[in-house]
């Protein structure tokens, strides 16, 4: 009684939530505190033996100067006589002679331009550049395979883009591309001159680019920044249209992301025409977010029958896509996401909707997305199959009303609620003013949460309550830096004296925490530093299958 190794199986917790009464439902969830966790995991602290540190002993009294010109003696002795076997360990283990599956890995994250000059470096490297495998991505920018000219009006150099350049890449790994992105910061003529290449050079050739699986174009609305104000400017005109005859030269797509498009009406409603005359069976995801500025609903996303990913910003989700996507059978999961160009207050989709969707397709996933620098919050769907929600942005503050809401809304659905990145703003060290009691009520609440992000200021004897009350809860991640070691939380009736000694105990120290916690968790557990949780990311894709799960048929 109270181990925390006791689960609920899927049928009778959901049931027991489903109920009229909340006592009921409160009584379903309800965890005994009354002993200390069993332990399950044998720890023992690693004792690190630090090496005494021993001065290298030289070759009598040989200098730096005059061991360097000996080392580069002996080294071109040995390409003399192509005894490869005498290489010391030292000449082993440097640039030149990592292994080839090291350096095309490395490649692969250069531009083009920096390739080719690593390329030069000597022959071990100039062999990489044959390897078809680190021309994979390519990454298109303003400045991107340009030359500087100078401009008499501006009286600056700027970037022109070198189309003999362009045509001589475009020969040389053309067909071994496989993901093209465009990411422009100003400069829209250079990429807009680029795209116009890449559709000459399929047609004159009478070839498209089959090879090509992933296509990503971020639009930079917010260029034009003027005294601190942020004009947002959307595409259109000739910039989608070359953009559009790119897209049907790529017959192969399965990922196509079109960020802050921020189109009219009548642009939206044809912006994925010739994709869908193109890949509307080999597309997987689709990313869309601001396609449009003003609330539209993009019905040609039910045109990819196979699409099994989507993210949309809530203003160009409507009812009757709602319905589409009911009969969508093979699409898991829809991100709703909202970001810092959000500017429209969309209308959430009707819950009869919802509620007719979850019948008509019980296995689709929603998550909730809201990303960027800014303080919007999340534009909630009633009656959604919603499994996630994430606060990617470093602006927002738990509250006690969020925290409800989304109880009161997604109490049987709830799987993941993080808060990323590091927060930009200051709170209470007082035990009132913090969200300890939030977090304890959403974990108690809703029962199938199996990971959990805290960035907040909690107490020591928080993180173990969570970890104790959590039934399905596998990833807990919190900052180190924002535990407060301090047992404040006042005995409840509820807790028996065992149970309140072992909290008292355990919140002491760090390490006697996480000891603890790993012992609930059933694996080793660590509180993250702050640049470990800045780098911690959250897939809600990954379906996490916990005891008890049951996926719909």
């Amino acid at each position: 009684m109270g181990e925390v190794t006791n689960r609920y199986s899927m049928r009778s917790l959901r049931s027991s939530l489903v109920s009229d009464t909340l006592s009921s439902r409160a009584e379903g969830t309800r965890t005994a505190y009354t002993a200390a966790p069993r332990r399950v995991l044998n720890l023992t602290e690693a004792e690190s033996v630090r090496k005494e540190w021993k001065p290298r002993a030289y070759l009598g009294k040989e200098t730096s100067r005059e061991r360097k010109r000996r080392r580069w003696k002996e080294r071109k002795d040995m390409w003399k006589t192509g005894d490869i076997d005498r290489k010391s360990k030292e000449d082993r283990v440097s640039w030149e002679f990592l292994p080839d599956v090291v350096l095309q890995q490395v490649f692969q994250y250069l531009s083009y331009k920096d390739k080719l000059s690593a390329g030069l470096t000597c022959h071990f490297w100039r062999r990489i550049l044959h390897v078809s495998s680190i021309y994979s991505n390519l990454a298109v920018s303003g400045q991107s395979m340009c030359t500087w000219r100078y401009d008499i009006a501006k009286r600056d150099y700027e970037a022109v883009l070198d189309h003999m350049k362009v045509s001589a890449a475009l020969h040389a790994i053309g067909f071994k591309l496989k993901s093209l992105s465009f990411i422009p910061t100003e400069n829209l003529h250079n990429i807009v001159e680029f795209q116009v290449v890449m559709s000459r050079f399929c047609m004159i050739n009478n070839c498209k680019l089959p090879n090509i699986t992933s296509f990503c174009y971020k639009f930079p609305c917010d260029f034009a920044r003027k005294n601190n104000e942020v004009d947002i400017y959307g595409t259109g005109g000739m910039i989608l249209q070359n953009m559009k005859n790119l897209l049907e030269c790529l017959p192969g797509l399965k990922r196509l992301e079109l960020i802050d498009l921020q189109l009219d009406g009548f642009d939206t409603e044809h912006s994925l025409d010739e994709v869908s005359e193109v890949c509307s069976r080999s597309l997987r995801s689709l990313k869309i977010v601001n396609i449009s500025r003003q609330p539209f609903s993009v019905l040609a996303v039910s045109s990819f029958m196979n699409l099994r990913v989507l993210v949309i910003s809530p203003h160009n989700l409507g009812d009757d896509l709602v319905e589409c996507i009911a009969h969508m059978k093979k699409l898991r999961h829809l991100q709703i996401i909202t970001n810092a160009y959000t500017e429209c207050v969309p209308t959430p989709v009707d819950y009869r909707i919802w509620k007719q969707c979850r019948r008509s397709h019980p296995k689709l996933r929603v998550h909730l997305i809201t990303e960027g620098k800014h303080k919007k919050e999340l534009t909630f769907q009633t009656r959604a199959p919603v499994k996630s929600v994430i606060y990617d942005t470093p602006y927002t503050k738990v509250t006690q009303f969020s925290i409800n809401l989304v109880v009161e809304l997604y109490r049987t659905d709830l799987e993941v609620y993080c808060h990323q990145r590091l927060p930009r703003f200051t709170r209470s060290r007082s035990f009132h003013d913090r969200a300890d009691s939030c977090y304890i009520y959403l974990i108690r609440q809703c029962p199938y949460i199996h990971t959990l992000m805290i960035r907040e200021r909690i107490s020591s004897c928080t993180v173990l309550l969570l970890a104790y009350t959590g039934k399905n809860l596998r990833y807990l991640h919190v900052r180190r830096n924002a535990i407060i070691l301090k047992c404040d939380w006042p005995k409840s009736p509820d807790w028996s004296e065992e149970f309140y000694t072992w909290l008292r105990r355990s919140s002491k120290n760090y390490n006697e925490m996480e000891r603890e916690v790993s012992q609930i968790l059933g694996f080793r557990w660590y509180a993250l530093t702050d640049k470990q949780f800045k780098l911690t990311r959250v897939n809600p894709n990954y379906q996490h299958y916990y005891e008890g799960f049951e996926e719909a048929n």
